[in-house]
């Protein structure tokens, strides 16, 4: 089991709220994997690499956490998809080629981002893809200078996103991924707790909360920097 520090997604220990957010970048990313040959950084205990592997040629999944990664090959073992113990700083050393990188909430966790962002285009083939998401920093901290969360280095607001990739990628594409007007609702209810003492069988708050899933999220084009995450798409 690995320990449950707060820096990655657990399934075991999470909400269905958290995972069906996190889970939401991969099920974007799938189409785009479809026969690929993929690198995913960051992986954790190895769900999302799982789960792409299904679509996916072959996958290459990577993370500096040997416990993490011991784990994910007894969980998640696959004839396509192998993990690795690799820090990013030692990127070059894979000495592949893919045709799709992805990294999902892992770039607000970077110290040096620019030099992270900067190894990528020589490890992706001609028409090779980038998929990058980051937390939105409006939702995450909004009233905090700095990260709520102690795991995170940088928070980015969409313009400093877009910033940060435009300095290694020519190709951008941008997209956010947004709450449904039911969550919305739902978490105003929470927030209000007028269902506080109602039993869990009738608290139709806690209902709602314990069946949350893909259709409570949406991934858009328009009005990204209200957005919940940002999704970019990257080619050299």
């Amino acid at each position: 089991m690995v320990v449950n520090s707060g820096e990655r997604i657990l399934l075991e220990k999470e909400t269905p709220l958290m995972i069906t957010r996190h889970l939401w970048a991969y099920r974007f990313a799938r189409d785009y994997a479809l026969g690929k040959t993929v690198l995913e950084i960051g992986c954790g205990e190895g769900y999302g690499s799982h789960y792409l592997a299904e679509a996916a040629q072959k996958i290459t999944a990577i993370d500096y956490n040997q416990e993490v990664i011991k784990y994910a090959r007894e969980k998640y073992a696959k004839d396509n998809l192998r993990f690795i113990c690799l820090d990013v700083k030692d990127l070059n050393s894979l000495g592949d080629k893919f045709d799709m990188i992805c990294c999902f909430q892992v770039i607000e966790h970077i110290n040096d981002p620019d030099a992270f962002l900067a190894a990528i285009p020589a490890l992706l083939n001609n028409d090779g893809i980038f998929i990058c998401s980051t937390p939105n920093k409006l939702d995450m901290s909004p009233n905090s200078p700095d990260p709520v969360n102690k795991f995170h280095v940088k928070e980015y607001l969409i313009r400093e996103f877009r910033e940060l990739l435009g300095r290694h990628f020519n190709k951008i594409e941008m997209f956010g991924l947004k709450r449904s007007q039911r969550l919305n609702f739902f978490r105003r209810l929470k927030k209000i707790g007028i269902f506080n003492f109602f039993p869990d069988k009738i608290n139709p708050v806690n209902k709602f909360y314990s069946r949350i899933d893909y259709s409570n999220f949406a991934v858009v084009r328009d009005n990204i920097d209200k957005t919940l995450d940002f999704i970019a798409v990257c080619g050299k």
